[in-house]
């Protein structure tokens, strides 16, 4: 019992799962759900795009008889997905010259997989060569925006490589619906760059570099893709000869677009960087490809490729800061010589200038929270100033009218003696009529008692003890009982409590 096979409708383009035999040949019953056409089709799939080695395909295209045509082949072209090997075709992911890509289940490691296909049944010896090239140079690279390559295989007369999935849209679909901000295209580019340096490093020459092929996943991170013309430098490779033109027209670098395979190299991968570097942050590309300006040239020296004239991403976009439009330009130049000699290096003014933009943003914000704190302090003081002003009366209301010991508390301190102590490092000494008066200059009137509240005691007016006292802490009592009830002791010197008390007059 095999599993549902889902069905595309050729007429709403739906897909719809229906019950299959054990028998692929079986045909489908039943009509579509939703268009109510018929699910069966009997009009196979014709024709397919040559690649590089025409001659060859179009022999082994003639070639391949009614019988060769695998089971797969045949419920393909009826519309079911079907399945390849031990892969579950559930949907078209896109559709090449060279293949198809699918995505797929892969049971035996219970994933999805994106599957691309060969288009070509039993494909020659060199087209398989050519194919799995790809496969080879992308298992070789190890980098979170390159995509990875599983498995490859050849199955019923296909061959098929298995990569990893990537959710996401390419690169043209993002530029076109979500247009990047200049920050975010260098990011792109950086990231790009520095995946272009992985290759690389590893010897591998993507040499078709362009939006179609880098995958924006769902995080937002570029995915490059596609290496089916990568070239490896460590082989000497016959696919490709001079003359032969390879890559996007619109991405080519000079030396490629003029068929002299031999000079590209790590150099034209950067030409193609800055051509999407262009076309992200001006919206277009920057100008129609280069065609050859002297047939059969055997170097690029004195070859002037025919481009319309190209301006820079900052003269379209006015947004484009000028840092950016200087490395733009620069992987842009048509001479090898005068671009950036490594992706490693245009990743570097990339990072150099996005980690300015990030000491920026810190700066501008940390200069706002300074501000911020100083307007919150400055606030703050004007109201603690407010409410002192408002509920704190001056100093000699303060005192006026106080009881004589809050008034001594709020007095200049005085020592044992009642002589007053001199603040901390005065300027000068004070002059003798700064000086607090002495009992001997404060008029007692007819007061025979003197009393010192700090000390606690009272003493006769004509006490030398008195004389030496401050005037601010002379206290005048009108008779020993205010004495008495301030608590005060006599003297010891004088004696005030064993004089006579006056007689009344009657």
């Amino acid at each position: 019992m095999s599993s549902p096979v889902r069905v595309v409708c050729r007429g709403c383009l739906r897909s719809v799962e229906i019950g299959a035999g054990d028998d692929l040949d079986v045909e489908p019953s039943g009509e579509c759900p939703f268009c109510g056409q018929p699910l069966d089709s009997r009009s196979p799939a014709t024709g397919s795009t040559a690649d590089g080695d025409g001659a060859d395909d179009s022999n082994e295209r003639n070639g391949v008889s009614s019988h060769s045509t695998s089971d797969w082949v045949t419920t393909w072209s009826r519309g079911s997905l079907g399945s390849l090997g031990r892969f579950q075709l559930r949907e078209r992911l896109g559709d090449g010259g060279f293949g198809e890509v699918f995505l797929a289940y892969d049971p035996r490691l219970d994933r999805d997989v994106a599957l691309k296909v060969l288009r070509l049944a039993n494909p020659s010896e060199r087209v398989m060569e050519r194919f799995f090239r790809e496969a080879r140079a992308a298992a070789r690279l190890d980098h979170p925006n390159i995509v990875a390559v599983h498995d490859a295989g050849f199955d019923k007369g296909r061959c098929w490589v298995a990569y990893h999935h990537v959710s996401g849209r390419p690169l043209w679909w993002c530029r076109d619906h979500h247009p990047f901000d200049p920050a975010a295209a260098a990011r792109i580019l950086r990231e790009l760059a520095d995946a272009v340096d992985h290759a690389h490093q590893l010897g591998v020459l993507h040499r078709d570099i362009k939006p179609a092929n880098i995958l924006i996943d769902d995080h937002g991170r570029p995915r490059l893709i596609d290496f089916g013309l990568a070239r490896r430098s460590d082989l000497d490779s016959s696919l490709t000869h001079d003359g032969a033109i390879v890559g996007t027209p619109a991405y080519m670098s000079p030396e490629q677009a003029l068929g002299l395979s031999r000079q590209v190299d790590e150099r034209s991968d950067v030409f193609s960087l800055g051509v999407i570097f262009f076309e992200i942050l001006a919206g277009r590309r920057p100008g129609l490809s280069a065609t050859l300006a002297t047939p059969n040239a055997t170097s690029l020296d004195g070859q002037k490729p025919n481009r319309a004239d190209r301006t820079s991403p900052l003269a379209i976009n006015p947004a484009v800061p000028p840092a950016l439009n200087r490395i733009c330009m620069r992987a842009m130049a048509d001479k090898p010589d005068e671009r950036y000699p490594t992706a490693r290096a245009l990743a570097d003014d990339l990072d150099a200038w996005l980690h300015k933009q990030v000491g920026r943003k810190r700066g501008g914000a940390a200069k706002k929270a300074v501000i911020a704190t100083g307007l919150v302090l400055l606030s703050l003081a004007s109201v603690a100033s407010g409410w002192m002003l408002a509920n704190l009366r001056p100093w000699g209301a303060a005192t006026r009218g106080a009881s004589p010991e809050i008034s001594r508390l709020l007095s200049p301190s005085t020592d044992d003696d009642g002589r007053e102590i001199p603040t901390s490092t005065p300027t000068q000494a004070p002059s003798p009529t700064s000086r607090e008066p002495h009992a001997s200059t404060v008029a007692l009137g007819d007061s025979r008692f003197v009393g010192n509240l700090r000390k606690k005691r009272y003493h006769l007016a004509t006490c030398d003890d008195v004389k030496a006292m401050a005037g601010a802490n002379i206290y005048r009592l009108k008779d020993l009982a205010e004495a008495v009830e301030l608590g005060l002791k006599p003297c010891d010197h004088c004696q005030p409590d064993s004089q006579p008390v006056p007689q009344s007059k009657e």
